[in-house]
């Protein structure tokens, strides 16, 4: 997969020579080096309000399990960059990073909350991210906090189409407790359920939360685990991550399915069209064959295709100007809201 540095602040080709046997770069190890959390990505007493059509949010496990896929994914963000300018898989996109740890073990930083924000500017909270790389290896993760921020604490525009797509090798705690919340929210809050805050979290995504799951080191054990996400989610919302250089190829198609652009076929030519080997190519088809039975799918289909015929639609871009090369992550102030209105929140 080639280079998307017209759409990013660099690109992947300059990383082939160096990934390590993990199949992550020395540079993503060197860029996501940080000690200690960040304070901009705390989510105490803050509320995100974006102004895209297209908002995702993207939380991602950075546990031990899953430490090496976190780094992936900051290789692999050029590419999601470049193809959804290029292919326009969604419009106006912009996208929340978030780091999920284990705030039931002890962990520092189990939420990290990022900004909304145009693709092509993700270092900028990227690289604040630290990855902690504890959790207890006791099959969860803190999902359910994560997912309580989005549900709650996250104000969607009228009209826009947004996604929320967890990574992720483990299930969620079920309950969640007014002392935790406040300690980590700030704020007046009760305890609530997990699948209370997962259909919340839903509601406000118009459906589309989805869990791109990589496997559990125990067969039984992931079993449990992709069933208890079934069943908050729904059954097809959960996807199979085979290999996790596969990661993009299969964000990407997610994007592509329910966003109507794309059949399944036809993303499948996409990938093609990158130089992606045939091998990838049925592995990302296969993990991607679920959305295809769902209603929202053909719902999205049928909606892209009204639109493409009144016009709506526009031809995919074929370059955009080069992105600025991203070294020091600016201060928060620079990519948030110019005219900030900070307020406590009540729940």
């Amino acid at each position: 997969m080639g280079g998307d540095g017209d759409f990013f602040a660099r690109d992947t080709t300059s990383f082939r020579d160096t990934q390590t046997r993990t199949g992550a770069s020395q540079q993503a190890e060197a860029a996501l080096s940080n000690t200690n959390v960040n304070p901009a990505m705390l989510p105490m007493e803050r509320i995100l309000r974006p102004t895209f059509l297209s908002p995702v949010a993207f939380p991602f496990d950075v546990t031990g399990s899953n430490i090496q896929l976190a780094r992936i994914i900051w290789d692999k963000a050029p590419v999601v960059a470049g193809e959804l300018a290029k292919k326009q898989y969604l419009v106006d996109p912009a996208i929340s990073v978030a780091a999920v740890g284990d705030a039931g073990c002890g962990d520092r930083g189990p939420i990290q909350i990022g900004d909304f924000v145009a693709v092509r500017h993700l270092d900028n909270w990227l690289q604040r991210m630290w990855l902690e790389s504890c959790g207890g290896g006791n099959q969860v993760e803190s999902y359910e906090l994560t997912a309580y921020f989005y549900a709650y604490c996250c104000e969607l525009p009228e009209g826009c189409t947004p996604f929320c797509v967890f990574t992720g090798d483990e299930g969620f705690y079920e309950k969640l407790y007014a002392n935790e919340l406040r300690a980590h929210f700030g704020g007046t809050h009760s305890d609530t359920t997990a699948d209370q805050v997962f259909a919340d979290l839903r509601k406000k995504f118009k459906g589309n939360v989805f869990l791109i799951h990589r496997f559990y080191n125990h067969e039984s054990a992931d079993a449990t685990i992709v069933r208890q996400w079934e069943r908050v989610l729904g059954k097809g919302y959960v996807l199979r991550l085979k290999t996790d250089k596969a990661i993009a190829d299969v964000t990407l198609g997610l994007f592509a399915l329910m966003g109507g652009s794309r059949t399944l076929d036809e993303y499948c030519e996409d990938i093609r069209g990158r130089e992606q080997t045939d091998e990838r190519i049925r592995e990302v088809c296969e993990t991607l064959k679920p959305l295809t039975v769902l209603p929202a799918y053909t719902a999205a289909r049928e909606r892209w295709l009204a639109e493409q015929k009144r016009g709506k639609r526009k031809p995919a871009a074929t370059k955009v100007p080069k992105a600025p090369k991203a070294t020091t992550p600016p201060d928060p102030a620079a990519t948030e809201d110019p005219n900030p209105k900070k307020k406590k929140r009540r729940f």
